[in-house]
C-alpha cells in the first residue's frame, strides 16, 4: 500500500476522534481537557491548513474515527483488581522509577494472577540494579490510578530483585552507565544535563536545574523525541550510504539503529510517537515516497494508540504530537512571514519554536495556566547548541564502553553546548514567568482560538491580521484573570492575617510588622501563587510546613526561591526531595520542635505540639503555630485530630482571637479545645471534596460559641485587619 502525501489529511480526524474518545472514557479531567484540545486542534489543522470543506468527506472521517475509537476502546487494560496482591513478578518497561511494567505473576490472597496485560507503574524501585527488559520480584502495594479502576494501577514496591534480563536489554544498562561515568567529572550543570540531552537520562539533573528548564520551556530537549530519533536515523543512513550499501540495506541499518536507540532510552510517550513515525518514514523511504508528513503523523498516532491505549491519557504524548504537527503545518509559513523583517536564518530560528509552542499552547495551559513568554527567545538561543550536544552525547554513548578515555575527551567538547543550555535555563528564572491564563475549559478554548487566529491568517495569507487577532485573544484571556485580581487588590485592607483559598488544602499568611509568614502551601502551586500575588507579597521571611500531607505541602513549588527560612514538622518518606529542592533554591531548613519560639520581624512564632503526639509524621504530628499579629492572637491548628487536640489542651493552649480550624473542619474535633481558645473568628480552609468537610455539626457548634465562621469554599480568600474582615467573594 502506498502512503499518502503530506497534503493528505484524511487520517487526521480519525486519529483525533480515536484519541479523544479513549481519553474521555478513561481519563481524569485534566487528561480529558488534553484530549479535547488535541481533537479540536486536529480539526482546526484540517480545516485551516488543508481546506477540507465537503460535508460528506468530514462525515465519513467522523464515522471512521468513531469506529477506530470503538475498536481501540475494546482493548482490555485491566483484567482484575489488584488490591490483595503483594508478592509480584514484574517485567519492567523502563530504566528508572517510575516506569511502566507488566505483571508476569502475582500472589493475590489465595489466588495467583498470571500474565496480567496491564500497564502499571513501579513508584519505588530505588537501590535496585534494574533496567528496561528486566524481570524482577518485589513486594508491592497496589492502588488504581487517578482515573479509577480502568486506569493503570500504581505499585509501590520494595525488596526489588532482578531474576532475569532479556537477551536484547543487557547492553543498554552498560551504555547508560558508561555515559554517566564519562560525564561525572564535568563541572557544573553542563555535565549533569548532557545525558538528558543525549538519551533523556535526567537522573543527574538537580531539582533547581529541572525547575529552571521547565520555566524556560526547555524540557523538550531532555524528553527524547523526534529530533533525537531523526539524528540517530540520519547518522545511520549516512554511515550506510558512505559504505555503499543498497537502499534496502540502508533502511535496515537505520531501522536497527532506531530500535537500539529505543531500547537505550526507554519507551517514553514521546519516544513511542517519534520511533513509530520514524519507522513508518523508513518504510516510505524504501517504497520511494518522500512527502508523508501530516499523514505519517496521524498514522503514527493511530499505531501508537493501538499498541498502548494508555498513551491517550499522556500529556507528554500529546505535547510530542502537537509540537510535531506545529512544525509540519506552520513552521515554514511563519518563517516566510517573518522573513519580511529579518534574514531567513533568523526567521527560521524563530518560526520553528514559535510554531511548536503555538500548537502546544492548549495543552500547556492545562498543565500550567500561564504563558511562558520567555520560552521562544530561550529556545531560539538554545537551538544551535542542542543538536551539537545531542550528537556528541550519542558519540560518547557509542564509545564509552569500549574506549572510556576517548569518551571522556568527547564529553568535554559536548559539555560546552550543554553548559550553554543550562546557563540559559538558569538565566530565564531571573525573568517574569509570564502572565496568568484562565484555567480549565475556558483556558483551552481561548488557547485554541489563538491557534485558529494565527492559522486563519496564514491560510488567508494575512499573517499580520492573524497575529493581531491572536494578540487580542491573549489580552482577553489574561485580562479575565488579571482584572478581578486588580479589583480585589484595590479593595484589600491593610491585612495582618489572611486565609488563602487554595481549594481542599490549607495556606495561612501572617504579617508580623515588615515580615511575612506562610503556614502551609495547599495542594497545588497555582492557587497559593495567586493568593500571594493578590496579597502583594514578593518575598516570604518564613514558611512553616506543619506536616507533609499533600494538601499542605503540594504547592511548595510556588514558594521555592522566595522563602528565606523553612520550618517544618517531622519529615515522611517523600519529604527529603521536597526539602532538598527548597534548600537548592536558597532556603534555610529547620526542624521545628515543641515549645520553640522562632523570631520573625518584630514578633515571634510559638511552635506547639502535644507531648503525647507520636513522633512519626502524620496529622497528629502537625506543628501548631501561635503568634500575635497586629494586636490579634492567632492559632493555626494544622491537621490535629481529636486525640491530639485533647493532649494539646492538657498541655495548655493559648487564648486566641482567631483560630484556623483543624483538618479543614473535619468532624474529628475536641470541642473543649475551642472553648479554651475562646476565639472570635474561626477560619476554615476547605474546598470541594468527598470527605464531608467541613462537618455541618461542627460549624453549628462554633457559631453557637459566638464565633464568626468564615470558610474559603464560600468566601474565597479571607483577610483580617483588626475587626475588619474582607472576603474575595
Amino acid at each position: 500500500m502506498r502512503l499518502v502525501a503530506s497534503t493528505d489529511a484524511r487520517l487526521v480526524v480519525p486519529a483525533g476522534i480515536a484519541w479523544a474518545a479513549m481519553a474521555l472514557a478513561w481519563g481524569s479531567e485534566v487528561q480529558r481537557l488534553v484530549a479535547i484540545a488535541a481533537l479540536v486542534l486536529a480539526v482546526v489543522g484540517v480545516v485551516l491548513a488543508h481546506r477540507v470543506a465537503r460535508i460528506r468527506a468530514v462525515a465519513t472521517l467522523v464515522a471512521v474515527g468513531a469506529g477506530l475509537a470503538g475498536l481501540l476502546l475494546s482493548v482490555p487494560t485491566l483484567e482484575r483488581d489488584l488490591w490483595a496482591c503483594e508478592a509480584m513478578t514484574l517485567e519492567l518497561g523502563g530504566h528508572a522509577a517510575p516506569m511502566p511494567a507488566r505483571i508476569v505473576e502475582a500472589a493475590c490472597g489465595d489466588e495467583v494472577v498470571r500474565d496480567a496485560r496491564v500497564v502499571v507503574v513501579v513508584l519505588d524501585a530505588t537501590g535496585a540494579d534494574v533496567a528496561l527488559g528486566d524481570t524482577v520480584t518485589a513486594t508491592c502495594d497496589a492502588w488504581p490510578g487517578d482515573a479509577g479502576p480502568a486506569d493503570a494501577w500504581r505499585l509501590a514496591c520494595e525488596d526489588v530483585e532482578r531474576v532475569d534480563r532479556a537477551w536484547w536489554a543487557g547492553w543498554s544498562a552498560d551504555v547508560r552507565d558508561g555515559l554517566r561515568r564519562s560525564t561525572a567529572h564535568l563541572p557544573g550543570d553542563g555535565g549533569a544535563l548532557l545525558p538528558g540531552l543525549a538519551i533523556g537520562d535526567t537522573s543527574l539533573v538537580s531539582p533547581a536545574l529541572d525547575a529552571a528548564m521547565l520555566q524556560a520551556g526547555l524540557t523538550h530537549l531532555t524528553a527524547v523525541s523526534g529530533a533525537n530519533c531523526a539524528i540517530v536515523v540520519a547518522l545511520a543512513l549516512g554511515c550506510a550510504m558512505a559504505a555503499g550499501l543498497r537502499r534496502w540495506l540502508r533502511v535496515a541499518v537505520a531501522g536497527a539503529a532506531l530500535a537500539g536507540f529505543v531500547v537505550l532510552v526507554g519507551p517514553e510517550p514521546s519516544v513511542v510517537r517519534a520511533s513509530i513515525m520514524a519507522g513508518l518514514a523508513l518504510v516510505a523511504l524504501h517504497r520511494g515516497v518522500r512527502r508523508v508528513g501530516i499523514a505519517l503523523l496521524a498514522l503514527a498516532v493511530l499505531v501508537a494508540l493501538a499498541v498502548d491505549p494508555t498513551l491517550a491519557r499522556s500529556a507528554g504524548f500529546a505535547l510530542s504530537v502537537l509540537a510535531t504537527a506545529g512544525l509540519l503545518v506552520h513552521a515554514q509559513p511563519l518563517a516566510e512571514a517573518l522573513v519580511r523583517w529579518m534574514p531567513m536564518p533568523v526567521a527560521a530560528a524563530i518560526g520553528v519554536p514559535l510554531a511548536a509552542q503555538l500548537w502546544c499552547l492548549p495543552v500547556l495551559v492545562v498543565l500550567d495556566p500561564r504563558i511562558a513568554l520567555v520560552a521562544v527567545p530561550v529556545n531560539v538561543l538554545a537551538a544551535p547548541a542542542a543538536p551539537v550536544a545531542t550528537v556528541l552525547g550519542l558519540v560518547v554513548c557509542a564509545v564509552a564502553v569500549v574506549a572510556p578515555a576517548l569518551a571522556a575527551a568527547v564529553a568535554w567538547i559536548a559539555w560546552l553546548p550543554s553548559a550553554w543550555i543550562a546557563g540559559l535555563a538558569h538565566a530565564s528564572t531571573l525573568l517574569p514567568a509570564g502572565p496568568p491564563w484562565p484555567a480549565g475549559w475556558a483556558g483551552v478554548v481561548l488557547a485554541v482560538a489563538v491557534v485558529a487566529a494565527v492559522g486563519a491568517g496564514i491560510a488567508a495569507r494575512r499573517i499580520g491580521r492573524g497575529a493581531i487577532a491572536a494578540v487580542c485573544v491573549v489580552l482577553l484571556a489574561t485580562g479575565t484573570v488579571q482584572v478581578p485580581t486588580l479589583v480585589a487588590r484595590a479593595t484589600l485592607p491593610d491585612w495582618t492575617i489572611a486565609q488563602c483559598d487554595v481549594g481542599q488544602g490549607a495556606a495561612t499568611v501572617l504579617r508580623l510588622g515588615d515580615a511575612t509568614v506562610l503556614v502551609d502551601t495547599g495542594r497545588e502551586p497555582e492557587p497559593v501563587a495567586a493568593c500571594i500575588d493578590l496579597l502583594g507579597i514578593d518575598r516570604l521571611d518564613v514558611v512553616v510546613l506543619t506536616h507533609f500531607d499533600a494538601d499542605h505541602v503540594g504547592g511548595v513549588d510556588a514558594i521555592a526561591g522566595r522563602a528565606d527560612l523553612v520550618v517544618h514538622g517531622p519529615p515522611d518518606d517523600d519529604a527529603p526531595s521536597l526539602l532538598d529542592d527548597l534548600a537548592a533554591r536558597g532556603a534555610r531548613l529547620h526542624l521545628g520542635t515543641a515549645g520553640e519560639s522562632v523570631r520573625v520581624g518584630d514578633g515571634a512564632l510559638d511552635l506547639l505540639r502535644p507531648e503525647d503526639a507520636d513522633a512519626e509524621p502524620g496529622n497528629d504530628a502537625s506543628i501548631v503555630v501561635a503568634a500575635t499579629v497586629g494586636g490579634q492572637r492567632v492559632l493555626v491548628l494544622g491537621d490535629l485530630g481529636a486525640e491530639a487536640q485533647r493532649a494539646l489542651l492538657a498541655d495548655g493552649v493559648p487564648v486566641s482571637d482567631v483560630v484556623v480550624v483543624a483538618h479543614h473542619g473535619s468532624p474529628d474535633q475536641h470541642l473543649p479545645l475551642y472553648d479554651a481558645i475562646g476565639a472570635d473568628v474561626a477560619l476554615v480552609p476547605v474546598g470541594p471534596n468527598d470527605y464531608g468537610h467541613p462537618a455541618p455539626d461542627l460549624m453549628a457548634e462554633l457559631e453557637r460559641r459566638g464565633m464568626l465562621v468564615l470558610r474559603t469554599d464560600e468566601h474565597g480568600t479571607i483577610a483580617l485587619d483588626g475587626e475588619v474582615a474582607w472576603t474575595q467573594r
